[in-house]
């Protein structure tokens, strides 16, 4: 009877139908109140239903009953991460190990939770063992690539993406693509691109069209994409694919494209148009959010390199290629008053969702060694989290959010600051595309676009940039930046 019961019950979990099995589980563990697979069984469901301390309990039950189980651990280690204690998962699954040191897969799980902690050599270890015991692991390989970025090991990290590039079979040509392969190819992409290897970098980067989940408004075109070929006489449509600082490191293209002979229509997000009216080149400025006008070709603003054969020595770096409205800068001449003293303008987070969020982001408090006497500081950035609005407050860094409407707005403020300081977000592309000193507090593995090893940017010659030395240490770059203040604006006075 009982082994029919749980067969049932396994079945209905199996088959994904939660509710059902939950209630079957639990109708088998009131006659038999310390069962382990009903236990056991619970746990997973209570945490595939979304509820990790509800599966704790039963997890720990179960732990009584049979504690030489390695899943069990496992799993118990799954729903500590759910509820954020790394270092308690982390114990968890070295006690899976210790009992099937062998499984591939909880050596990418450990792996998984050591990259949590920042422990990457170790979870580059762990990976590495992985793929020796299971090389079709495709998490794996991805990760394995990715700790040996984090780690600066740059060619590794290739070698590590081409390993697995082998491994893939050919899709038919029109048939579908492996999501893993994709990444596979568009992380070599990013790889190359840092290390300057750009002639290979481009080609790699334009795998990511490959990808359903790529974010993009405009993945289906009626026309064929421009590929650099002849274009005079023909209308082309640019447009934007990422965020607000691709658009503006890479619209740069649209006066070349034109002056091949093209009529350029550009398509942004609508916040970008008021600034990008400033760019020579462009016939049409259209939102993003609107209805596309008739073109001959279209070509996505990141695959424009790729058109021009760009490497890092011919990379068109003039600028200024945009610049500010007179009139708002005299609107905001009006509103931030005479300057007294150094005005140095501040971002340290950006607006838009990112899977680097972490990189490209920080607490205002963490860099508040950059706040120094005999200086006047302004916030650059629209959108300030609570606690770094009260930071500011604390600091007296001036918040001029309610009077920054759009890029334009943020342009005009630029323009009247001696310095911005900026994370790697928007506001660092939109200083340097104005010609206008910036200094760039990079991730200790920054992103692709800053290359390895510079202080500063092919991209943006009035940038200078400054790189942490260990992982999320702010307030040690901001330390450093800080002392820099005063030497720079000491040697400007001379």
């Amino acid at each position: 009877m009982l082994s029919s019961q749980l067969q049932t019950a396994a079945t209905a979990l199996m088959e994904g139908r939660l509710d059902e099995a939950d209630r079957l589980f639990r109708r088998i563990l009131r006659a038999h109140s310390e069962l382990f697979d009903a236990l056991h069984a619970l746990g997973i469901i209570a945490f595939q239903q979304g509820h990790p301390q509800r599966a704790m309990g039963f997890y720990e039950r179960a732990l009584r009953q049979n504690p030489g189980l390695s899943q069990l651990h496992n799993n118990r280690a799954n729903a500590l991460l759910a509820l954020g204690r790394t270092e308690e998962a982390l114990d968890a699954r070295n006690a899976a190990l210790a009992l099937n040191p062998h499984d591939a897969i909880l050596h990418l799980s450990r792996g998984n939770t050591l990259m949590l902690l920042d422990r990457h050599a170790e979870a580059r270890g762990d990976f590495a063992r992985a793929i020796a015991r299971d090389p079709s692991l495709l998490l794996a390989w991805q990760n394995k690539a990715a700790t040996e970025t984090r780690l600066g090991l740059y060619a590794d990290a290739l070698a590590t993406c081409d390993q697995f590039i082998a491994r893939q079979p050919q899709a038919p040509d029109g048939g579908p693509v492996a999501h893993e392969l994709v990444m596979a190819h568009w992380n070599a992409a990013a790889i190359c691109l840092a290390m300057g290897d750009y002639e290979r970098g481009w080609r790699e980067y334009e795998w990511r069209w490959m990808d359903p989940p790529f974010r993009s408004k405009h993945r289906s075109m009626p026309t064929p994409p421009w590929r650099g070929e002849p274009i005079a006489g023909r209308t082309i449509l640019l447009h934007a694919e990422q965020g607000y600082g691709d658009t503006l490191q890479f619209c740069r293209y649209a006066p070349m494209v034109h002056a091949g002979g093209a009529r350029v229509v550009l398509s942004a997000p609508a916040p970008l148009l008021p600034l990008l009216q400033t760019l020579d080149g462009v016939a049409a400025l259209i939102d993003s959010d609107d209805d596309l006008p008739p073109f001959d070709a279209h070509c996505p603003l990141i695959s424009l390199p790729l058109a021009f054969g760009t490497r890092v020595e011919t990379i068109p770096a003039r600028t200024p290629y945009l610049a500010a409205d007179a009139a708002r800068v005299a609107a905001w001449q009006g509103i931030i008053g005479p300057r007294t003293r150094p005005r140095i303008g501040l971002a340290w987070s950006g607006s838009e969702p990112s899977n680097t969020a972490i990189s490209r982001s920080a607490p205002l408090s963490a860099l508040s060694a950059l706040i120094r006497p005999g200086y006047e500081y302004v916030a650059v950035q629209k959108d300030v989290r609570p606690e770094d609005a009260e930071t500011a407050g604390r600091l007296g860094i001036r918040l001029l959010s309610e009077h920054l409407a759009d890029f334009a707005d943020t342009a005009a403020l630029m323009t009247l600051l001696d310095l911005t300081i900026s994370i790697d977000t928007a506001c660092a592309h939109l200083a340097g595309a104005l010609g206008r000193p910036v200094w760039l507090l990079l991730h200790h593995v920054a992103e692709w676009r800053w290359l390895r090893h510079r202080d500063d940017s092919p991209w943006y010659p009035s940038a200078r940039l400054f790189r942490q030395r260990a992982p999320l240490d702010w307030a040690e770059l901001a330390e450093r930046a800080g002392i820099s203040l005063d030497v720079y604006f000491a040697a400007r006075s001379r």
